[in-house]
């Protein structure tokens, strides 16, 4: 009889030995599974908060460069009509006074036109620069990308081989069993047969 309570015990240890096999796989892929997702959800705001900034100045100072340079426009034109107007009226002196405040005004105007030509060209290398800089940063973050998940796959493929191997073993220890119970229902028969016969 003590044969008969030792097999069922050793069938539930098996079958508990299995079931943890199985819970380990399950728990590995769950935390793979929540180690992987919704990363997405974690965003830098600092660095779109400063490149909107920095956007937001270089509009600023364009905007800027752009009044100065029409200021300086009137101001050309503005002594363009004074030249005139001393010109026509043949004041010697007034229109020495025109002629020097007409070709300040000029100079000033080319020089605001010319640092905005300058600062277009400044934007346009900065934009170039960071339009690099993004493509480097996407590049760099898609390699990331492939290292993780090829080492997701590595890991996963291990715990499915540690399972695999964890359940042969426990196959072979169920057939183990199996033989030595099917030995002991044949030993016990047996004894039976023998029994029966004296």
């Amino acid at each position: 009889m003590e044969a008969r309570s030792d097999e069922p015990l050793k069938t539930t240890l098996i079958n508990q030995f299995i079931m943890k096999k199985i819970a380990l796989l399950a728990v590995v892929a769950g935390a793979l599974v929540m180690s992987s997702c919704n990363n997405s959800e974690k965003k830098d705001t600092t660095a779109t908060d400063s490149a909107q900034t920095v956007g937001e100045h270089v509009d600023a100072a364009i905007a800027d460069l752009k009044n100065a340079e029409e200021n300086a426009r009137l101001k050309a034109e503005q002594a363009k009509k004074d030249l005139d107007e001393a010109i026509a009226k043949g004041d010697k002196a007034a229109e020495e006074k025109a002629r020097a405040a007409s070709e300040e005004a000029n100079t000033a105007w080319e020089k605001t036109k010319a640092a905005l030509r300058n600062a277009g060209e400044d934007v346009k290398e900065g934009l170039k620069d960071a339009k690099d800089a993004t493509v480097d940063a996407t590049n760099t973050a898609v390699d990331k990308t492939k290292d993780a998940a090829k080492d997701v796959a590595d890991g996963t493929k291990k715990v499915a081989n540690d399972v695999a191997t964890g359940t042969k073993e426990a196959a072979k220890d169920v057939k183990d069993a199996s033989k030595k119970v099917g030995d002991d229902i044949s030993r016990k028969a047996k004894n039976v047969g023998e029994a029966l016969k004296n």
